[in-house]
């Protein structure tokens, strides 16, 4: 009997009279480097970005290697030259990539009992879903830097048909890899994920049941970011928050003010594609994709408007980039609001967050209703131990009482708690930010920069606006902003999410 070389079952077997030999479906690929069977195998933990998978591999020039090589691996390890190689139907750039290589290639055919069915078109959603989970688990047991999270997604999702395989069997997987830390040591990681998890237990329902995919994916993949660090924006009133939030992002992501008689939670997640998810009253939950800020705030805007028919209770928006990877930014409505329902989520999105970031107008710093908010946001703080700092908004309109605006919150700050740390305090300008970063990365026209009436770079004494703007001058916006300063805060946090030992940390640091 003829060696027969199958390509089934997101499985690669060879066929030896009566021994069956399985050949791993991974292959690493650098330049004109190529490796394939155990070799590639063993080496995805240190090189998961060179590392594919055939059945994955949408690249023919890449799938036409990996065959050349399978071919070289046969020859060299069991002394065969010829085979028949068997595809299954429903491979069609693998078996194009065998044909133009030998058109002896055949289709393998094969009983209904046995047939594999082609991939479902939510398979590699569900894939990429339980990748990210399972990253996050990893990285939170393990206490590991988010700015690993993209190397071991990668690792994971190489072998992420094994962990789903025994999680539909026994419930529960084993993780072990190995991954070079920031520090450039190796962790040697191995953890147990299981279906406890809320996300990773509606992924298996997608694959389990069949039934109504859409919706129950939409329900799977909005909680599939959920172990980011979070990070939450709350003020006593709406002052300037979503505009914070997009110099934050970099992006015009919430062009849009959500009117006093809505009680909406928006979420905005860092991850590996855009979409829009939007959750209303009755756990229902609509997922949409969307390409570029401007479709994304016209959805949010038919969505999130007083006269739509139905308003959602949270909306959560996927993108990719930024420069705050690894966080889920939450903007809440306004605490102690005339209406219930704002507390209620303001209160939620409070207990749900691992940094909470104070908003302040500045030109209500020392009025009583402010003091009696900070006390109460401070009282809030100590018995919940989590990790704050406030943020006074709106630079660009008050830069010449900077130094005034900044002493008289450390008057309030020192009467509330005598403790509390400097470093704890930002003033910044999230028009600045925005503009500054749209600039530089050349997401918006110079001409609509000009156009901006708020829009101005302080250049020693002389201040710049309109069409003396030019390019290079982003670099002034976002230094004028103090946005960095900000931003470097949140990484840091996120790095240690650990309970809230600032205060002790800033104190140490001002002794020595």
């Amino acid at each position: 009997m003829q060696p027969q070389l199958i390509i089934k079952n997101n499985e690669i077997s060879l066929r030896i009279k009566n021994e069956i030999y399985i050949i791993p479906p991974f292959f690493y690929c650098f330049q004109d480097q190529m490796s394939v069977g155990k070799q590639a195998e063993q080496a995805i933990d240190l090189y998961a970005e060179y590392i594919f998978n055939i059945f994955e591999e949408t690249d023919s020039n890449r799938i036409q290697l990996f065959l050349l090589s399978i071919h070289e691996y046969i020859r060299t390890t069991f002394s065969i030259r010829t085979y028949e190689v068997q595809i299954e139907k429903w491979l069609s750039r693998i078996y194009e990539a065998a044909r133009s290589l030998n058109p002896k290639v055949k289709l393998m055919t094969m009983d209904k009992s046995s047939a594999e069915k082609p991939p479902a078109p939510w398979d590699k959603d569900v894939h990429d879903g339980l990748a990210v989970v399972i990253a996050y688990q990893v990285i939170r047991s393990s206490h590991l830097s988010n700015t690993l999270f993209t190397k071991i997604k990668r690792i994971v999702r190489l072998k992420v048909e094994r962990y789903m395989k025994d999680l539909i069997m026994f419930g529960e997987t084993i993780i072990e890899l190995k991954v070079v830390d920031d520090e450039h040591s190796v962790r040697v990681i191995q953890t147990v994920v299981s279906t406890g998890i809320p996300a990773i237990l509606k992924l298996m329902d997608v694959i389990k049941n069949p039934s109504r995919p859409v919706e129950r994916l939409a329900k799977a993949l909005y909680l599939t970011y959920e172990n980011q660090f979070k990070v939450t924006l709350i003020s006593p009133f709406s002052f300037g928050k979503s505009t914070l939030i997009n110099g934050l992002l970099g992006q015009n992501m919430l062009n849009m003010d959500i009117r006093a008689e809505t009680a909406i939670v928006t979420k905005v997640v860092s991850a590996e594609d855009n979409r829009l998810f939007v959750k209303y009253s009755d756990n229902r939950i609509q997922m949409n994709t969307y390409h570029d800020e401007l479709e994304l705030n016209a959805k949010l805007q038919a969505l999130t408007s007083v006269r739509s028919t139905e308003t959602p209770s949270e909306v959560q928006i996927h993108y990719v980039a930024g420069s705050l990877p690894g966080i889920t930014i939450i903007d809440a409505p306004g605490l102690n609001s005339r209406h219930a329902e704002h507390n209620s989520k303001a209160t939620d999105a409070f207990e749900m967050s691992d940094l909470i970031l104070f908003l302040i107008n500045p030109t209500h710093i020392g009025e009583a209703h402010f003091v009696h908010q900070m006390k109460e946001f401070q009282e809030s703080i100590k018995q919940s131990g989590k990790q704050y700092a406030y943020v006074l908004s709106k630079l660009d309109l008050h830069s010449d009482d900077y130094e005034v605006i900044l002493s008289e919150m450390e008057i309030v700050l020192k009467d509330l708690d005598p403790t509390y740390c400097t470093d704890q305090v930002f003033f910044v300008s999230g028009l600045f930010a925005l503009y500054g970063k749209l600039l530089k990365n050349d997401k918006i026209d110079l001409i609509d920069v000009r156009k901006s009436r708020g829009i101005y770079i302080l250049d020693n004494d002389e201040v710049i606006s309109g069409r003396r703007i030019e390019k290079h001058h982003a670099a002034s916006l976002l230094t004028s902003s103090q946005i960095e300063p900000l931003e470097y805060f949140i990484r840091q946090r996120s790095e240690n999410a650990a309970h809230n030992k600032l205060d002790l940390d800033c104190r140490k640091q001002q002794a020595i």
